[in-house]
């Protein structure tokens, strides 16, 4: 296999998901200016704020291909990877989040968490407080493990991260107090430009920050050259 193939693949990557955008922009104009339902069959698969559709299942792909990869990482024979747990751990982590994606787990969490507590501001999607508490322990938890890693490696998974947490949490946490804030009703989050550029923001975060990871998991493949 050529030694460039993590940036092909990373290119591959970003052009699927230029793809993407372009067709969420494209089914958004017409089910806005056209005054569509949200039924509308070319809406429901493009756009960014709907499940189950194309590009639920393009970042889900990519969450499971990661997961993959740092498995094979996790049971080969190199000395490098350092602390095996740490690859199975994130391997069954990034595995969870793809499943999460896919089957709106979070969404069923908040609704629970909601339940029983009121939340408000930042926490308006109430799923975000568990995850946002879960993301600091599993940080704290991972973090003498990522230090170990070789220094291009580390920092390519702190980019990655960063930038899928940005867009995950961050994002979805403005989007929370935008919506709060402006009164605006559920039923036309869908149609408001402002909500839709932020999910639409959000999302494109959340692909590129995987994609990302995905590519430096290849990187770091690539340059230890990893025999299982």
């Amino acid at each position: 296999m050529k030694k460039n193939y993590p940036e092909k693949i990373f290119t591959g990557i970003l052009v699927c998901i230029l793809i993407l955008l372009v067709l969420n922009i494209l089914s958004y104009l017409d089910f806005y200016y056209n005054n569509l339902e949200q039924r509308d069959y070319f809406f429901r698969k493009t756009n960014f704020n709907l499940e189950r559709n194309a590009p639920t299942i393009f970042s889900s792909s990519l969450h499971f291909t990661a997961s993959i990869l740092l498995a094979i990482i996790a049971f080969s024979k190199l000395s490098i990877k350092k602390v095996k747990s740490f690859w199975i751990f994130l391997s069954i982590l990034i595995l969870f989040i793809g499943l999460d994606e896919l089957l709106v787990i979070h969404e069923k969490v908040g609704r629970a968490f909601g339940e029983n507590v009121e939340t408000s501001g930042i926490f308006f999607f109430a799923w975000v407080v568990p995850y946002g508490i879960a993301l600091i322990l599993i940080g704290l938890t991972l973090l003498k493990s990522l230090l170990k890693l070789p220094k291009k490696t580390r920092l390519n998974f702190i980019m990655a991260g960063a930038i899928f947490v940005s867009g995950a949490m961050v994002i979805e946490m403005f989007t929370g107090w935008y919506v709060e804030y402006n009164q605006l009703q559920n039923e036309n989050l869908l149609r408001v430009p402002d909500t839709f550029i932020l999910s639409t923001f959000e999302e494109l975060f959340e692909m590129i920050g995987i994609g990302f990871f995905v590519y430096s998991i290849l990187d770091f493949i690539r340059e230890y050259k990893i025999k299982t």
